[in-house]
């Protein structure tokens, strides 16, 4: 219960029409609250690329919620 599922189309089955109407409605419901701020992707730990390990051994122990994040810098 702790994943996050994403689910999305293709809209191969969708008319040109019915896209165009999808993404309208998309973009008022949902756009002000991504440029706000209000929507993203919970990330849970952030580790320098050298330490990969630890972050994989955070992953393969499913002791976070959210995204692991490597960093180069």
């Amino acid at each position: 219960m702790r994943r996050i599922r994403y689910l999305g189309t293709m809209f191969r089955t969708r008319s040109a029409d019915e896209v165009d109407a999808i993404q309208q409605q998309v973009r008022a419901d949902r756009w002000p609250a991504l440029e706000a701020g209000r929507l993203g992707v919970p990330i849970d730990a952030v580790f320098p690329i050298s330490q990969a390990s630890e972050a994989f051994n955070l992953m393969k122990a499913n002791g976070h919620f959210g995204k692991i994040v490597l960093t180069h810098a």
